[in-house]
């Protein structure tokens, strides 16, 4: 643009040369006016182009999308989960926590759950949890994903689980799952897996529990 500008400026300055030259045309016009107002002219036309360039910008960065899964990236997680071991105990508990994409499509995150216990041989439970999960989203398209996923972590329930068992508990934990776009910045994640409750024989029974359990999380970028 600069070159273009310095050529325009070049070639009026030849033409006032010329018409000065030349007998009886320096009365005939205003040179000095005629360049002030081209050069006022191309002064308009580049701050014009400047302001579109700058707008153009402004706009493709308001539209670009958050790339899910991206290395670095971080996301808040809430949710919840139902398990059952399809005889005598039932779980639901809620989750939040976060996640950090230590790589792309491969995050590591900590989610603390409040939950409850159902037990038909005992007495119902309160629970609090804390887990370390790791899921990785090995198939993706442009607006969805499927992972697997693999957690451990430890539980505290306010009554033994099972009723000969114990309060603190480990609960590994496995499953696989989808998630899909809500809009350019939410995800909702919905897995299906195991999750198992046990003291790891830290006692003297250790009456653990296997369930079929159901998550379903929502996924926002902090």
């Amino acid at each position: 643009m600069i070159a273009r500008l310095a050529l325009r400026h070049a070639t009026v300055l030849l033409g006032v040369i010329a018409m000065a030259l030349e007998p009886g045309m320096l009365h005939a016009a205003s040179p000095e006016t005629d360049v002030l107002a081209i050069l006022m002219q191309d002064g308009d036309a580049a701050v014009g182009d400047q302001s579109n360039s700058d707008a153009s910008v402004s706009s493709t960065a308001a539209v670009s999308p958050v790339v899910y899964g991206a290395a670095g990236s971080r996301r808040w997680m809430i949710g919840g989960m139902i398990a059952s071991d399809l005889a005598d105990e039932k779980m639901a508990y809620l989750a939040g926590g976060f996640e950090w994409f230590a790589i792309d499509d491969f995050s590591i995150g900590v989610e603390a759950d409040l939950g409850w216990v159902g037990q038909d041989a005992g007495s119902d439970a309160g629970l609090f949890g804390l887990t370390i999960m790791m899921r990785w989203h090995f198939l993706r398209y442009q607006r969805w994903t499927m992972y697997g996923e693999i957690g451990a972590g430890l539980a505290y329930a306010t009554e033994p689980v099972r009723p000969t068992g114990s309060r603190l508990n480990f609960t590994p934990q496995a499953g696989v799952g989808f998630s899909i776009e809500l809009d350019h910045d939410a995800r909702l994640l919905v897995g299906l897996g195991w999750y198992h409750l046990s003291n790891a024989r830290t006692t003297t029974t250790n009456l653990g529990i296997d369930t079929a359990a159901v998550t379903a999380l929502i996924s926002i970028p902090f």
